[in-house]
């Protein structure tokens, strides 16, 4: 099980098919609903999290957009509804593990009433695209971001011989992106991470 700390974009599409089959089993494994892998090391930093199965539905979400983007069809609806990370609060085309959490699809919305106007109107509500609350995000060290994009490289180099130049040339101006529901924070590689010798 891999839960890349990087921007889904960064992935190749074994990695990224592979990144929504395993945090999909990791949704699993912290709703209870699986034996296996509980004490997987990839799923410290969520366990530790204040809502651990509200910051898996928050990762899986990017996963899935960049999928669309891509073209590929993953179901957002195997995500478990929960809040967003404070970056996805003016998501344009919130999909179904979010519209329960008081998003409103504008393409499906009913039509709004006439405004009342004067000076007894009520004020206007806020446009609806807002969450109930958000997703704290989640620290992750520099030390974590440069392993996983060494792992991600060594990856690219065997299945996806094409992306290499473009990820390794990302890697000399500085870090890759990262997954939005990660911040970035001084340090090592993370005490949860089972590191590579082959690298």
């Amino acid at each position: 099980m891999r839960l890349w700390s990087l921007h889904p974009d960064h992935l190749d599409a074994k990695g990224l098919v592979a990144g929504w089959r395993e945090a999909l089993l990791a949704q699993k494994v912290l709703a209870g609903a699986t034996h296996g892998y509980r004490n997987h090391p990839q799923l410290v930093r969520f366990k530790a999290a204040p809502d651990p199965q509200a910051a898996m539905s928050a990762f899986l979400r990017p996963i899935a957009e960049e999928a669309t983007a891509r073209g590929y069809n993953f179901d957002r609806g195997k995500i478990i509804p929960g809040p967003v990370i404070a970056a996805e609060a003016d998501v344009a085309d919130p999909g179904p593990e979010l519209t329960g959490l008081g998003f409103v699809d504008a393409r499906h919305a009913p039509a709004a009433p006439p405004e009342p106007s004067g000076p007894a109107a009520p004020a206007r509500p806020a446009p609806a695209l807002l969450a109930a609350q958000t997703v704290p995000q989640i620290p992750v060290t520099e030390g974590q971001v440069r392993y996983e994009a060494e792992l991600l490289l060594f990856k690219l180099r065997m299945r996806s011989p094409k992306m290499v130049d473009a990820f390794e040339d990302l890697l000399r101006t500085g870090l890759p992106r990262l997954h939005p529901l990660f911040n970035l924070v001084p340090g090592d590689v993370e005490p949860w991470e089972k590191v590579r010798n082959d690298l």
